[in-house]
């Protein structure tokens, strides 16, 4: 008996997970934006589901809504979502650093999405932008000469 390939080895399937991922991370992100809005009585949900429910959290779901459906037209999207992860976990660490409670719904959620971008995403590579150097200065084959001013013609009498 051979064990099971993982889903994300199936041809075809990484870009699925990739797009069903960024569905579920968009959703959940909008969902916990607005529950804090709409309903009071689910203020707390935000910090439970996942999220902080503010409008970037919101815009961050929308964009990784609209995104899903072209992750590798979208990849500046792709790289929010990422970062999203990092930035919860460096928030709640601060927030507890100040006496606050720890909350790990949100760090779990960012996380688990970060990691599930980063492993579906078909072409690693491109999530880290490459380093734009300068152009070299052109350079010239010809030697750079200093051309002589001309001597002045006396003007003619007339």
């Amino acid at each position: 008996m051979t064990d099971p390939v993982p889903a994300v080895y199936i041809p075809g399937m990484r870009p699925l997970i990739l797009r069903i991922g960024m569905l579920l991370m968009g959703i959940g992100l909008v969902v916990g934006a607005a529950s804090t809005v709409i309903v009071s009585s689910f203020a707390p949900v935000d910090e439970q589901v996942g999220t902080h429910g503010s409008a970037a959290a919101a815009v961050l779901g929308i964009g990784l809504l609209v995104a899903a459906f072209n992750p590798s037209g979208s990849i500046a999207w792709v790289r929010a979502g990422i970062l999203y992860g990092a930035v919860v976990l460096i928030f709640e660490v601060i927030s507890w650093l100040h006496g606050k409670s720890f909350h790990l719904g949100p760090v779990i959620f960012g996380l688990a999405f970060s990691l599930l971008l980063i492993a579906a995403y078909p072409e690693r590579k491109k999530l880290i932008p490459e380093r734009t150097r300068p152009a070299p200065a052109p350079t010239t084959t010809e030697p750079i000469t200093k051309e002589e001013p001309k001597p002045e013609e006396p003007e003619k009498g007339s």
